[in-house]
């Protein structure tokens, strides 16, 4: 199970964070102000009975002096009817022979004292003493003996009791007390909104920012952060555009030196496939290039009826040319030779190097005399040639075999022994010419001289 911390989300801990102490301060300063009010209502009362209890004991002092207390009554039920929370008033003398009442007054009184007592309780009880004030006279004289004798110059006369009824006072604490929970509740309302919104301000660019960063995570590297959005997360959210930009650059980079490698690597390969196809000194077709098209020829004379033949050439005493000239000049009548039958064939047609002096044509769509006719104008072409060596011209020759597709021998060696086979003949019957091969040559063994 998670800690309270932990299953709270960010955005209620920062409303707690921002409202805890406004509720905080708000409750304490409550605390306060009702104490505060509390005492000064408490003390207002008591000063303005206070002040009711001196007022009718200076308005007391003759009638208890000269013992009227039909005097004091009047007195005191005016005291007591000018106030309605009074519950009672009361003067008594200091020998307590008698009491002057109006109201109601407790069992327990304050006992006799030369200071003023003020007690809370139920009710608020105020205690005045009485004194007889001693009269300054120019006359001496003037002063009976006895009246002289009864006068003390501070003697304590009574009392007046004052007993003032806390309800009222009970029910403005209730009304303070109502008035300050709605102001407080307000004010913690106020407060937790503005929380709330202080909270929404941080955690929704944070929401944002985040989105933001989930999206970068995934691939989605064009996302941006909303800067002017982001409030106190704008230097995050520049951070977080300019490292998105980075990635998505270096990711560029990576992708294009991808690309450029991935183009390298066809162009290498088809340079090789190409090489593979293509004799490098002559520039006719491979051996392997030659074999994989006359076999598509093959399989497409099979399908669709039509006639198909193959020319064997083989260059006339080729090993004597390298022996007398060298290599060098070897390779340029190969390549002379190469160009002759190149420049009497059709764009259908491929002319392809199997070894050495060795050369093969494949006509498609051409029966057997008419490849014999091609194989002249090829054998002419050849003879027609000549390379300046030293100063002096050098002829060369070739020797041809023609075999056309029979629907016999349906494989390529099959085709390519019957035109062997003619190229065997053409050799041995003088070079420099031209044989067709058919049912009257027989097979034999490859002894052809060069």
């Amino acid at each position: 199970m998670k800690r309270l911390p932990q299953a709270l989300g960010i955005r209620a801990r920062l409303w707690l964070a921002a409202a805890l102490p406004a509720v905080l301060v708000t409750l304490a300063l409550l605390w306060l102000f009702m104490d505060r009010h509390e005492r000064n209502l408490a003390e207002a009362v008591a000063d303005r009975v206070r002040a009711n209890a001196l007022q009718m004991a200076s308005a007391a002092e003759f009638g208890l002096f000269v013992g009227d207390r039909q005097n004091l009554q009047r007195q005191v039920n005016q005291l007591f009817e000018s106030a309605p929370e009074l519950l009672g008033v009361a003067v008594i003398p200091a020998d307590g022979q008698y009491r002057v009442v109006a109201g109601k007054l407790p069992a327990q009184l304050p006992p006799f004292s030369d200071e003023v007592i003020t007690e809370f309780g139920d009710v608020l009880t105020v205690s005045v003493p009485v004194h007889y004030t001693a009269i300054q006279m120019d006359d001496p004289f003037a002063l009976t003996p006895a009246l002289r004798a009864g006068m003390a110059p501070r003697g304590l006369a009574g009392q007046v009791v004052v007993i003032y009824d806390l309800d009222k006072l009970r029910g403005q604490r209730r009304d303070l007390l109502i008035w300050a929970v709605l102001v407080t509740a307000g004010a913690l309302g106020l407060a937790s909104i503005l929380s709330a919104l202080m909270a929404s301000s941080v955690t929704r660019p944070m929401a944002s920012v985040s989105k933001v960063v989930e999206q970068i995570g995934l691939g989605h590297l064009h996302e941006r952060a909303d800067v002017e959005a982001a409030g106190p997360l704008a230097s995050l959210s520049r951070g977080i555009n300019a490292m998105a930009s980075r990635i998505a650059m270096t990711q560029e980079d990576l992708r294009q030196q991808v690309a450029a490698a991935t183009r390298e690597l066809r162009l290498q390969k088809e340079a090789a496939e190409q090489a593979a196809r293509i004799d490098a000194l002559t520039g006719v077709a491979s051996r392997r290039a030659f074999t994989e098209r006359a076999e598509l020829e093959i399989q497409r004379a099979l399908r669709y009826s039509q006639p198909l033949s193959v020319v064997m050439v083989d260059l006339d005493r080729f090993k004597r040319v390298n022996d007398t000239y060298g290599h060098a000049v070897g390779d340029a009548v190969l390549v002379s030779f190469a160009q002759a039958l190149m420049h009497e064939v059709r764009e259908v047609d491929m002319v392809g190097r199997l070894g050495g002096e060795e050369f093969a044509v494949l006509l498609p769509g051409i029966e057997g005399q008419e490849a014999v006719r091609v194989a002249e104008r090829m054998r002419q072409a050849v003879e027609a040639r000549a390379l300046t060596v030293g100063g002096q011209a050098l002829h060369f020759t070739a020797s041809f075999g023609v075999a056309d597709f029979d629907g016999v021998d349906v494989n390529l060696p099959g085709l390519l022994a019957r035109a062997d086979s003619a190229l065997y003949q053409a050799k041995h019957t003088g070079r420099n010419r031209v044989v067709y091969a058919d049912d009257t040559l027989p097979a034999f063994e490859d002894t052809r001289p060069a």
